[in-house]
């Protein structure tokens, strides 16, 4: 079992937060190369400018995984705060589970879309439109897993009363499923 969280682990901090550095930093270097020779050397690429935009869809959605799993997204506390710490985890079960529905219901049409796009290719890279967006197929699947963490965690709180807010929660709930 330790040997299945080492692996998840591995994939989870490989997907959102390796690739994602290495998608931020390609996005920069693209711009860095493309602002060089155009106002250095006169020469307009437009493989620079192609690339940037690739990197940058990588990195918001394998960013915005990471979020899910840290908890790091922008909510609306005003009422939320100001409810019973059980009642704002039933809150998060509700809408965890909503999305995780949701994400479930479309990923069978994402994957679709994306396997029918790859013969399709990009203008100046000449790659399958199928690797730009199939990043979008990654977070489905990521977030999916978060929630699943977060609806069993916020499950284990309403019956221990044991938050695990300052728990890594990567791989910590694994065990529950």
């Amino acid at each position: 079992m330790e040997l299945l969280k080492r692996i998840y682990q591995f994939i989870i901090i490989f997907f959102e937060e390796v690739l994602s550095t290495a998608a931020l930093i390609t996005c920069t270097l693209a711009i860095v190369i493309q602002v060089f020779y155009r106002y250095f050397l006169n020469i307009s690429l437009e493989w620079p400018f192609e690339l940037s935009i690739y990197a940058y869809i990588w990195t918001l959605y394998l960013g915005a995984a990471w979020g899910v799993r840290e908890g790091g997204h922008v909510k609306f506390n005003i009422v939320y705060d100001k409810l019973p710490p059980k009642v704002q985890k039933v809150v998060n079960i509700i809408f965890n589970t909503i999305t995780t529905v949701v994400f479930i219901i479309i990923f069978k049409p994402v994957w679709e879309y994306l396997l029918f796009n790859y013969r399709i290719k990009t203008v100046a890279l000449k790659i399958p439109w199928t690797y730009v967006f199939m990043v979008f197929s990654i977070f489905l699947i990521l977030t999916i897993v978060h929630n699943i963490e977060h609806i069993i965690g916020d499950i284990k709180f309403l019956f221990t009363n044991k938050d695990n807010k300052d728990i890594d929660r990567t791989g910590d709930e694994i065990k529950c499923l």
